[in-house]
Protein backbone atom coordinates (compact mmCIF):
# COMPACT_ATOMS: atom_id res chain seq x y z
CA UNK A 1 0.00 0.00 0.00
CA UNK A 2 1.68 3.23 -1.29
CA UNK A 3 -0.05 6.07 0.85
CA UNK A 4 -2.02 6.19 4.81
CA UNK A 5 -4.15 9.25 4.85
CA UNK A 6 -4.44 10.07 8.66
CA UNK A 7 -7.45 12.05 9.34
CA UNK A 8 -8.58 13.16 13.69
CA UNK A 9 -11.78 14.14 13.65
CA UNK A 10 -13.90 15.86 16.65
CA UNK A 11 -17.24 17.24 16.36
CA UNK A 12 -16.61 17.43 12.37
CA UNK A 13 -20.05 17.20 11.15
CA UNK A 14 -20.30 20.28 8.85
CA UNK A 15 -17.24 19.39 7.13
CA UNK A 16 -15.64 15.70 7.72
CA UNK A 17 -18.01 14.94 3.99
CA UNK A 18 -16.06 17.49 2.25
CA UNK A 19 -13.04 16.24 3.31
CA UNK A 20 -13.41 12.34 3.02
CA UNK A 21 -14.87 13.47 -1.15
CA UNK A 22 -11.88 15.37 -1.77
CA UNK A 23 -9.22 12.38 -0.60
CA UNK A 24 -11.48 10.00 -2.99
CA UNK A 25 -11.51 11.86 -5.76
CA UNK A 26 -7.84 12.08 -6.41
CA UNK A 27 -6.29 10.24 -9.36
CA UNK A 28 -5.32 6.98 -7.14
CA UNK A 29 -6.98 3.27 -6.79
CA UNK A 30 -8.55 2.49 -3.83
CA UNK A 31 -6.66 -0.43 -3.28
CA UNK A 32 -3.50 1.81 -3.05
CA UNK A 33 -4.57 3.50 -0.35
CA UNK A 34 -6.19 3.64 3.33
CA UNK A 35 -7.86 6.65 4.68
CA UNK A 36 -7.93 6.47 8.51
CA UNK A 37 -10.08 8.41 10.59
CA UNK A 38 -9.64 8.78 14.35
CA UNK A 39 -12.11 9.85 16.05
CA UNK A 40 -11.90 11.57 19.29
CA UNK A 41 -15.15 11.26 21.24
CA UNK A 42 -17.33 12.97 19.21
CA UNK A 43 -20.49 14.06 20.48
CA UNK A 44 -22.34 15.17 17.33
CA UNK A 45 -23.26 12.99 14.74
CA UNK A 46 -20.02 12.69 13.14
CA UNK A 47 -20.04 9.23 13.86
CA UNK A 48 -22.88 8.19 12.22
CA UNK A 49 -22.01 10.41 9.03
CA UNK A 50 -18.59 8.28 8.97
CA UNK A 51 -20.27 4.89 9.24
CA UNK A 52 -22.58 5.53 6.49
CA UNK A 53 -19.63 6.64 4.16
CA UNK A 54 -17.79 3.32 5.48
CA UNK A 55 -20.20 1.14 3.54
CA UNK A 56 -18.87 2.84 0.27
CA UNK A 57 -15.37 2.42 0.88
CA UNK A 58 -13.78 -0.50 2.31
CA UNK A 59 -10.35 0.95 2.97
CA UNK A 60 -11.95 3.58 5.59
CA UNK A 61 -10.81 2.83 8.61
CA UNK A 62 -12.61 4.02 11.58
CA UNK A 63 -10.68 4.25 14.89
CA UNK A 64 -12.75 5.38 17.96
CA UNK A 65 -10.84 7.02 21.07
CA UNK A 66 -12.04 6.05 24.60
CA UNK A 67 -11.04 9.32 25.83
CA UNK A 68 -10.42 12.78 24.06
CA UNK A 69 -6.36 13.50 24.10
CA UNK A 70 -6.82 16.21 21.31
CA UNK A 71 -5.38 15.60 17.63
CA UNK A 72 -1.89 15.09 18.74
CA UNK A 73 -2.70 11.84 20.23
CA UNK A 74 -5.09 10.76 17.41
CA UNK A 75 -2.30 11.41 14.97
CA UNK A 76 -0.15 9.49 16.55
CA UNK A 77 -2.58 6.52 16.69
CA UNK A 78 -3.08 6.99 13.31
CA UNK A 79 1.00 6.31 12.23
CA UNK A 80 0.78 3.41 14.66
CA UNK A 81 -1.63 1.15 12.56
CA UNK A 82 -1.11 2.67 9.38
CA UNK A 83 0.11 0.48 6.87
CA UNK A 84 1.20 3.13 4.18
CA UNK A 85 4.22 3.68 3.29
CA UNK A 86 3.81 7.22 3.14
CA UNK A 87 1.63 9.28 5.54
CA UNK A 88 -0.33 12.02 5.00
CA UNK A 89 -2.28 14.24 7.30
CA UNK A 90 -5.24 16.07 6.91
CA UNK A 91 -7.10 18.49 9.19
CA UNK A 92 -11.24 17.31 9.36
CA UNK A 93 -11.95 20.69 7.52
CA UNK A 94 -9.67 20.68 4.67
CA UNK A 95 -9.45 19.40 1.04
CA UNK A 96 -6.50 17.79 -0.50
CA UNK A 97 -5.75 18.28 -3.66
CA UNK A 98 -4.38 16.47 -6.45
CA UNK A 99 -0.55 17.57 -5.66
CA UNK A 100 -0.61 15.22 -3.09
CA UNK A 101 -0.21 12.50 -5.83
CA UNK A 102 2.72 14.03 -7.45
CA UNK A 103 4.16 14.89 -4.22
CA UNK A 104 3.89 10.69 -3.17
CA UNK A 105 4.89 10.10 -6.77
CA UNK A 106 8.17 12.31 -6.07
CA UNK A 107 8.90 10.74 -2.80
CA UNK A 108 8.54 7.26 -4.30
CA UNK A 109 10.99 8.00 -7.34
CA UNK A 110 13.62 9.74 -5.44
CA UNK A 111 13.32 7.74 -1.64
CA UNK A 112 12.89 10.39 -0.18
CA UNK A 113 12.09 10.99 3.78
CA UNK A 114 9.58 14.04 3.38
CA UNK A 115 8.30 16.05 0.32
CA UNK A 116 6.90 19.78 0.83
CA UNK A 117 3.59 21.09 -0.86
CA UNK A 118 2.34 23.83 -1.72
CA UNK A 119 -0.84 24.84 -0.53
CA UNK A 120 -3.76 26.86 -0.65
CA UNK A 121 -6.32 29.06 2.37
CA UNK A 122 -9.48 29.56 1.76
CA UNK A 123 -10.50 32.96 4.46
CA UNK A 124 -14.42 32.75 6.00
CA UNK A 125 -15.62 34.79 3.01
CA UNK A 126 -15.00 31.41 0.94
CA UNK A 127 -12.56 33.29 -1.61
CA UNK A 128 -9.25 31.92 -1.33
CA UNK A 129 -7.00 34.11 0.51
CA UNK A 130 -3.15 32.90 -0.25
CA UNK A 131 -0.91 30.31 -1.19
CA UNK A 132 2.01 28.76 0.17
CA UNK A 133 5.12 27.59 -2.64
CA UNK A 134 8.46 28.14 -2.16
CA UNK A 135 10.79 28.82 -5.20
CA UNK A 136 12.05 25.56 -5.09
CA UNK A 137 12.15 23.34 -8.63
CA UNK A 138 10.29 19.89 -8.42
CA UNK A 139 13.45 18.52 -8.93
CA UNK A 140 16.28 19.63 -6.99
CA UNK A 141 16.95 17.33 -3.63
CA UNK A 142 17.41 19.13 -0.35
CA UNK A 143 17.58 18.36 3.32
CA UNK A 144 15.56 19.94 5.80
CA UNK A 145 17.20 22.12 7.62
CA UNK A 146 18.69 23.82 4.51
CA UNK A 147 15.01 24.61 3.95
CA UNK A 148 14.46 26.14 7.21
CA UNK A 149 17.73 27.69 7.18
CA UNK A 150 16.62 29.50 3.33
CA UNK A 151 13.24 29.93 4.52
CA UNK A 152 13.13 29.62 8.39
CA UNK A 153 9.35 28.32 9.79
CA UNK A 154 8.04 28.12 6.00
CA UNK A 155 4.85 26.13 7.25
CA UNK A 156 5.03 24.50 10.55
CA UNK A 157 2.12 22.35 10.08
CA UNK A 158 1.76 18.57 9.37
CA UNK A 159 -0.60 18.69 6.22
CA UNK A 160 1.87 20.68 4.03
CA UNK A 161 4.13 17.77 3.96
CA UNK A 162 3.97 13.92 3.20
CA UNK A 163 6.40 11.49 5.00
CA UNK A 164 8.15 8.14 5.03
CA UNK A 165 6.86 6.16 7.47
CA UNK A 166 9.99 4.16 8.02
CA UNK A 167 11.46 7.90 9.18
CA UNK A 168 8.95 8.63 11.12
CA UNK A 169 9.58 5.33 13.23
CA UNK A 170 12.84 6.10 12.54
CA UNK A 171 12.85 9.86 14.61
CA UNK A 172 10.46 8.52 16.87
CA UNK A 173 8.90 11.74 17.65
CA UNK A 174 5.71 11.42 18.36
CA UNK A 175 3.09 14.28 18.55
CA UNK A 176 1.92 15.92 21.75
CA UNK A 177 -1.37 15.01 23.45
CA UNK A 178 -3.58 16.45 25.30
CA UNK A 179 -2.50 20.15 24.19
CA UNK A 180 -4.32 22.59 21.69
CA UNK A 181 -0.42 23.09 19.91
CA UNK A 182 0.78 20.15 19.02
CA UNK A 183 2.47 20.06 15.92
CA UNK A 184 4.87 22.91 15.08
CA UNK A 185 7.33 21.08 17.10
CA UNK A 186 6.79 18.01 15.49
CA UNK A 187 7.63 19.26 11.83
CA UNK A 188 10.46 21.02 13.12
CA UNK A 189 12.12 18.37 14.60
CA UNK A 190 11.32 15.77 11.75
CA UNK A 191 13.05 18.51 9.02
CA UNK A 192 16.08 18.39 11.88
CA UNK A 193 16.00 14.68 10.71
CA UNK A 194 15.22 14.44 7.26
CA UNK A 195 18.41 13.73 4.81
CA UNK A 196 16.47 13.95 1.29
CA UNK A 197 13.44 16.24 0.73
CA UNK A 198 12.11 18.21 -2.47
CA UNK A 199 9.19 20.34 -3.02
CA UNK A 200 5.90 20.01 -5.01
CA UNK A 201 4.52 22.80 -6.86
CA UNK A 202 1.06 21.41 -7.40
CA UNK A 203 -1.15 22.23 -4.49
CA UNK A 204 -1.36 19.20 -1.85
CA UNK A 205 -3.88 20.67 0.19
CA UNK A 206 -6.69 22.96 0.69
CA UNK A 207 -6.88 25.03 4.21
CA UNK A 208 -10.27 26.51 5.56
CA UNK A 209 -9.90 29.30 7.68
CA UNK A 210 -12.65 28.12 10.59
CA UNK A 211 -13.73 30.79 13.41
CA UNK A 212 -13.76 28.32 16.07
CA UNK A 213 -10.75 26.62 15.71
CA UNK A 214 -7.64 26.69 18.41
CA UNK A 215 -6.10 29.31 16.73
CA UNK A 216 -8.51 32.02 16.83
CA UNK A 217 -9.56 31.19 20.55
CA UNK A 218 -7.85 33.12 23.32
CA UNK A 219 -8.68 31.24 26.94
CA UNK A 220 -5.74 30.18 29.37
CA UNK A 221 -5.66 26.59 28.41
CA UNK A 222 -5.13 27.71 24.62
CA UNK A 223 -1.88 30.38 26.48
CA UNK A 224 -0.86 27.65 28.34
CA UNK A 225 -0.76 25.67 25.38
CA UNK A 226 1.15 27.95 23.32
CA UNK A 227 3.47 28.36 26.00
CA UNK A 228 4.42 24.76 26.38
CA UNK A 229 4.96 24.34 22.29
CA UNK A 230 7.22 27.21 23.02
CA UNK A 231 9.10 24.89 25.81
CA UNK A 232 9.42 21.95 23.37
CA UNK A 233 10.95 23.96 21.11
CA UNK A 234 13.09 24.93 23.73
CA UNK A 235 14.00 21.24 24.68
CA UNK A 236 14.52 20.66 20.79
CA UNK A 237 17.41 23.60 20.78
CA UNK A 238 19.08 21.60 23.93
CA UNK A 239 19.77 18.11 21.67
CA UNK A 240 21.01 20.22 19.12
CA UNK A 241 24.60 20.09 19.56
CA UNK A 242 26.06 22.99 17.03
CA UNK A 243 24.36 25.73 18.51
CA UNK A 244 25.84 28.85 16.51
CA UNK A 245 24.38 27.84 13.16
CA UNK A 246 21.51 29.77 11.82
CA UNK A 247 19.24 26.88 12.39
CA UNK A 248 19.65 26.64 16.28
CA UNK A 249 19.12 29.87 16.38
CA UNK A 250 15.96 30.25 14.57
CA UNK A 251 14.76 26.98 16.96
CA UNK A 252 15.71 29.20 20.24
CA UNK A 253 14.26 32.47 18.23
CA UNK A 254 10.78 30.46 18.01
CA UNK A 255 10.37 29.03 21.06
CA UNK A 256 11.24 32.24 23.19
CA UNK A 257 8.73 34.27 20.74
CA UNK A 258 5.76 31.13 21.87
CA UNK A 259 6.70 31.59 25.27
CA UNK A 260 6.49 36.22 25.28
CA UNK A 261 3.31 35.75 23.40
CA UNK A 262 1.82 33.92 25.74
CA UNK A 263 2.72 36.13 28.83
CA UNK A 264 2.12 38.82 26.68
CA UNK A 265 -1.63 38.10 25.92
CA UNK A 266 -2.33 36.97 29.68
CA UNK A 267 -3.82 40.65 30.12
CA UNK A 268 -6.50 40.13 27.80
CA UNK A 269 -8.14 37.46 29.33
CA UNK A 270 -11.08 37.90 31.96
CA UNK A 271 -9.73 37.26 35.16
CA UNK A 272 -6.99 36.79 37.42
CA UNK A 273 -8.35 33.68 38.29
CA UNK A 274 -8.09 32.75 34.78
CA UNK A 275 -4.63 33.89 34.67
CA UNK A 276 -3.78 31.65 37.94
CA UNK A 277 -5.38 28.88 36.69
CA UNK A 278 -2.89 29.08 33.61
CA UNK A 279 -0.08 29.02 36.03
CA UNK A 280 -1.98 25.79 37.39
CA UNK A 281 -1.84 24.07 34.37
CA UNK A 282 1.74 25.34 33.50
CA UNK A 283 3.44 24.56 36.52
CA UNK A 284 1.51 20.67 36.38
CA UNK A 285 3.66 19.88 33.24
CA UNK A 286 7.07 22.23 33.61
CA UNK A 287 9.10 24.11 35.97
CA UNK A 288 8.95 27.82 34.59
CA UNK A 289 11.86 28.57 36.83
CA UNK A 290 14.27 26.72 34.85
CA UNK A 291 13.30 29.15 31.51
CA UNK A 292 15.25 31.66 33.17
CA UNK A 293 18.40 29.89 32.57
CA UNK A 294 17.86 30.47 28.78
CA UNK A 295 19.65 33.49 26.82
CA UNK A 296 16.92 34.70 24.39
CA UNK A 297 16.65 37.53 21.67
CA UNK A 298 16.12 40.80 23.80
CA UNK A 299 12.59 41.25 21.79
CA UNK A 300 11.65 38.22 23.39
CA UNK A 301 12.99 38.46 26.79
CA UNK A 302 11.49 41.21 27.97
CA UNK A 303 11.47 42.12 31.62
CA UNK A 304 7.66 41.52 31.81
CA UNK A 305 7.93 38.05 30.74
CA UNK A 306 10.93 37.26 33.51
CA UNK A 307 8.43 38.64 35.80
CA UNK A 308 6.20 36.32 34.81
CA UNK A 309 8.49 33.07 35.22
CA UNK A 310 9.23 33.80 38.19
CA UNK A 311 6.93 35.52 40.43
CA UNK A 312 3.55 33.98 39.70
CA UNK A 313 1.52 35.67 43.21
CA UNK A 314 2.95 38.81 41.43
CA UNK A 315 2.48 38.65 38.05
CA UNK A 316 -0.96 37.49 38.73
CA UNK A 317 -1.91 40.45 40.38
CA UNK A 318 -0.53 42.80 38.07
CA UNK A 319 -2.23 40.74 35.51
CA UNK A 320 -6.18 41.40 37.30
CA UNK A 321 -5.16 44.58 37.88
CA UNK A 322 -4.45 45.35 34.50
CA UNK A 323 -7.72 43.23 33.56
CA UNK A 324 -9.60 45.54 35.44
CA UNK A 325 -8.17 49.14 34.69
CA UNK A 326 -8.11 48.50 30.93
CA UNK A 327 -11.55 48.83 30.35
CA UNK A 328 -11.90 51.86 32.43
CA UNK A 329 -8.98 53.57 30.42
CA UNK A 330 -10.58 53.07 27.12
CA UNK A 331 -13.88 54.17 28.23
CA UNK A 332 -12.09 57.65 28.90
CA UNK A 333 -10.13 57.76 25.52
Amino acid sequence: MIASFVIPVFNAAATIIRCLDSVYRLPIDESDFEVIVIDDCSTDNTVELLKDYAYSHSNLVLIHQEKNHRQGAARNRGIAIANGKYIVFVDSDDESSKGVVTAIRMAEENDLDMVAMRYAKVGFDGKNEEEGCLPYSQERLFDGIALQTEFPFWCTAPWSYIYRKLFLEKVGYPFAQDVAYEDSDFVNVHLFHAKRMSYCDECGCVVHYNANSTTHTLSYKHLCDYALLGVRMLKFYDTIEDKSTKYANSVLEGGSYNIWQAFRKLIRLKSASEVRAFYDRFDAQYNRRLLLGYRKPAYCWTKWTRLGLKHKNVFVFLCGFCIVLLPCVKRFL
